[in-house]
């Protein structure tokens, strides 16, 4: 791999790692560079990635019932994505799409069931870092969720929406 420690330390997911912990996971990262326009991530697909951006900007899209394209999001240095079909092997959620040329770093999950073994430590912070993503994500989710439908939503979305969330928080189908 040609990405340098330091570059990788700089990333998010990797701060709290040691310096021995670091060397392990870069010797198991793979630089990834990608042109502007390409689909890094199709949706519906599955991959078992965890990709991180060192540099360039990428796209998260959704497909709409009408065939479209709906932005969720745009991902800048440093931004993880993959990592829902990562630690849970299903189809991706949304399409990632290039929007400049630039380099990921990505990590397969065979590689990471790897430094399980050998790292665990190291895998163990990343996961970490990874759930402390997915939970940030999940709370301004559901706080723009909350928000939108008390401002627009009539009594009966209200009702269904806290249905929703209680459901969200109790039924775990694995």
């Amino acid at each position: 791999m040609s990405t340098s420690p330091p570059e990788v330390a700089q990333c998010p997911i990797f701060q709290d790692l040691a310096p021995h912990e670091l060397g392990q996971v870069v010797e198991l990262l793979e630089d990834v560079s990608f042109k502007a326009g390409e689909v890094i991530l199709r949706e519906g697909h599955s991959t078992q990635h965890l990709w991180i951006i060192v540099r360039g900007r990428c796209e998260v899209a959704k497909s709409a019932k009408d065939g479209s394209q709906r932005q969720l999001a745009i991902l800048e240095p440093g931004s993880v994505f993959g990592e829902m079909s990562f630690f849970r092997s299903a189809p991706h959620s949304a399409s990632v799409r290039a929007v400049s040329d630039g380099k990921a770093l990505r990590l397969s999950r065979n590689r990471y069931d790897q430094l399980l073994v050998h790292g665990p430590s190291a895998a163990h912070k990343i996961a970490i870092s990874t759930a402390i993503i997915l939970s940030e994500r999940l709370r301004r989710m559901d706080d723009w969720t909350c928000d939108m439908i008390e401002r627009n939503g009539a009594t009966n979305q209200r009702e269904e929406w806290r249905e929703f969330r209680s459901k969200l928080y109790t039924d775990w189908q694995f």
